[in-house]
């Protein structure tokens, strides 16, 4: 895919709710992904592509494991052409990775690190990233395939292989959902509530210095915060009192263990982390610190006030 036919796509991709989407409408992992971000995917003009070293490699290694699940089960697959909408909905779609067996069912293909290979479980069932879930039944019910394979290479060198079959309960969730946040805030050009402390930051970047009245629900919230803060402190408090008095029941050791071997805690050697001496340098060679300078963006702060 050249640059014209991939800001194309990206463009097109702002005019349905794809696989990738509706896990975060859904809410399967938000502190990755929001409703929110999806709206502003949708709604913003222009075309925004953000890429990262994951994304890039989960691309570029599609066909291999592709051609490896086919070599591994026997099945033809072939890459689908264009985007598959639902017969119902149009903003409803599935771009799917391949379709595998003569189009009897479809193969999706994933990439994992060692770091997240805990979130893929037995070979062979649908024990997979919630995210991934959502999305094989999601294009199941798109394309009306009673199957769905994941094919997963997990830190580069373990090939696994795992299988949706259909659930129309859940499918038919999914399909709701996308009805519900197309209809409710796509068309009407309205956010959906902030989920996490970073959609806050992305809906509202700048204060205006102006005051607004709090009523009495947001009253018994700030109560309620402030209360939560005080136990909090209370608790960071009560926390360091009794990690001292462990350290210093381990003095020079490193591990803590139990009476059956069990390892409990650790105290362990760290080197020390090196670090740009800026004040000296602003002292010493004031231009060059000057010249290296960089301003970071602005940003809100909350806190409470008694």
């Amino acid at each position: 895919m050249n640059s014209i036919e991939r800001e194309n796509w990206l463009k097109e991709r702002k005019t349905y709710i794809g696989g990738t989407d509706i896990g975060a409408i859904i809410g399967a992992n938000p502190s990755y992904r929001t409703a929110l971000d999806v709206y502003l995917d949708k709604t913003s003009e222009g075309v925004v592509e953000v890429t990262s070293e994951p994304a890039y490699w989960g691309s570029a290694l599609e066909p291999v494991i592709a051609e490896e699940y086919s070599k591994r089960t026997g099945f033809d697959v072939e890459v689908p052409v264009g985007l598959i909408r639902h017969k119902d909905h149009k903003f409803i779609a599935a771009n799917i990775d391949r379709w595998a067996n003569g189009g009897g069912h479809i193969l999706e293909c994933k990439t994992a690190g060692f770091m997240k290979a805990h979130e893929w479980g037995e070979v062979g069932t649908d024990q997979i990233p919630k995210s991934y879930k959502y999305q094989v039944a999601y294009y199941a019910a798109i394309t009306g395939v009673s199957r769905v394979d994941i094919a997963v290479l997990i830190g580069g060198q373990e090939f696994r292989i795992y299988q949706y079959l259909k659930d129309k309960e859940m499918e038919d969730k999914l399909i709701r959902a996308a009805v519900l946040f197309w209809n409710k805030y796509i068309l009407t050009n309205t956010p959906p509530a902030p989920k996490t402390d970073a959609d806050t930051a992305k809906l509202f970047p700048k204060g205006n210095g102006l005051e607004v009245r709090a009523d009495d629900t947001i009253l018994q919230k700030i109560d309620m915060l402030q209360d939560l803060k005080a136990k909090e402190s209370f608790v960071i408090k009560e926390m360091e009192h009794l990690q001292i008095e462990v350290k210093n029941y381990m003095q020079d050791a490193e591990l803590l263990i139990d009476n059956v071997g069990h390892l409990r805690a650790t105290w362990k050697n760290r080197k020390g982390s090196k670090r740009l001496d800026t004040k000296t340098l602003a002292e010493e060679h004031n231009e060059i610190y000057k010249q290296y300078l960089k301003e970071g963006e602005a940003y809100r702060v909350f806190a409470l006030k008694q």
